[in-house]
């Protein structure tokens, strides 16, 4: 709760001294693009997502070709379940390979991405299934972590629409992961503030049944998680030049449930 606490009041006060700039955001939805951050510029990012979850991210930009990252979050910050932090800090880091236009005819960076998304199963948990407790035997977040990637992204016509894709290697005890995933994703210019972003998430990944992670789970076979990756819908509103506000409808491919996942976010620019 404290390291939570520390980190929003952070955030707001960097959104409070700093003067605001219009700025991009450096990741579509959950997948990474060839974007970064301009030189002395920062953005703090308030996510909130399901059983009262937050994740507060925040980026500053030390170079125009390096930004770099951190976050933490966790359930239960919102509402009356538990207060359930995620294990420790995460931190990133994205370095400018290329730009598109002046040396290339595509956007390149390679970069590091320690931070999960949604839910975090935490080995030693105790969780009740079909009215047996059963204790997790792995760590891994309900949406993995990109771990080292590489990511491209090309504008296709006058900025109004982007595409962006990479692969990645997570690095997180996920039973299901691959040893090299993809990502794909796209944003289209709906009008000059209102953008849409469509993005597939963690492609190759395998299935994770019940007894991968469970000790001694001896039920009828049952899936935690489908395979192949998630399909992800956002509508961003660019309110102020200094102020994001965005609708996410992530997991559409209904790989951990059949309702899906809404998320909404606020993410602030500056400039320091």
């Amino acid at each position: 709760m404290r390291k939570i606490a520390v980190l929003m009041s952070v955030g707001v006060a960097m959104v409070t001294f700093f003067s605001v700039q219009g700025q991009t955001s450096t990741n579509l939805i959950d997948i990474p693009t060839a974007k970064l951050l301009k030189k002395n510029h920062y953005s703090i990012n308030f996510t909130f997502y399901q059983e009262g979850g937050l994740l507060v991210e925040g980026e500053a930009g030390l170079t125009e070709d390096f930004t770099i990252g951190a976050s933490y979050g966790g359930t239960g910050v919102v509402g009356t379940r538990p207060l359930k932090g995620n294990p420790e800090p995460a931190f990133s880091l994205k370095y400018k390979l290329g730009e598109e236009g002046k040396n290339m005819s595509f956007s390149l960076t390679v970069g590091y991405e320690g931070q999960g998304y949604g839910k975090y199963y935490r080995q030693g948990n105790k969780i009740e299934i079909n009215d047996e407790e059963l204790t997790l035997t792995r760590s891994f977040y309900q949406i993995n972590s990109k771990g080292f990637y590489l990511s491209l992204s090309k504008i296709i016509k006058d900025k109004v629409l982007e595409v962006h894709g990479g692969i990645n290697h997570c690095l997180e005890d996920d039973p299901g992961r691959a040893g090299l995933a993809i990502f794909l994703g796209a944003n289209l210019k709906v009008t000059p503030k209102i953008e849409a972003k469509l993005e597939y998430n963690n492609g190759f990944h395998k299935e994770i049944k019940y007894r991968d992670v469970f000790e001694g789970y001896s039920g009828p076979e049952k899936l935690l998680r489908k395979e192949g990756g998630e399909v992800n819908l956002g509508f961003s509103l660019q309110y102020t030049p200094g102020l994001s506000l965005e609708l996410d409808f992530k997991d559409l491919s209904q790989r951990y449930s059949e309702s899906g996942n809404r998320i909404f976010r606020i993410t602030y620019f500056g400039e320091f």
